[in-house]
């Protein structure tokens, strides 16, 4: 089974439909059906949550964000929390590609596990595409 990492911006086009809707169910039904084996940082729990609270088209009603979130705790995603020996690696990669150090505790993410980033957000997919293989949605 081939592992990938994708960071918030793909997961929330299963909740909010959006250009690369599609290709990011494409990934989800993948992962459903044991082809593929998704992973991200657990920071991605701070920012889907984030992501409803702050929606801005229209307020997301608590019972929607229940349900969001009991749809992804069904996936079974694999969540690595940054570990200590990580953090010189970290901010050198931020620093030397001019990125958040959240984005590119995504792109560690995937280097560790040799698998391709999945994103939507076009400047990491710019600023990371020659340190790890990654997929543009």
């Amino acid at each position: 089974m081939k592992n990938i990492v994708i960071d918030t911006s793909v997961a929330m086009k299963w909740f909010f439909p959006e250009s690369g809707s599609k290709k990011a169910f494409d990934l989800k039904d993948k992962h459903i059906k044991g082809k593929i084996s998704i992973y991200t940082r657990d920071l991605f729990l701070y920012e889907f949550t984030s992501a409803f609270k702050n929606y801005s088209p229209k307020k997301i009603e608590e019972k929607d964000f229940f349900i969001a979130l009991s749809a992804l705790m069904s996936l079974k995603i694999k969540f690595l929390p940054l570990r200590y020996q990580e953090l010189e690696e970290l901010f050198l990669l931020s620093r030397k590609l001019d990125i958040s150090v959240y984005d590119s505790s995504f792109l560690l993410l995937a280097k560790k596990l040799k698998a391709p980033l999945s994103t939507s957000d076009k400047k990491l997919y710019l600023k990371g595409k020659d340190f790890v293989e990654m997929v543009l949605i």
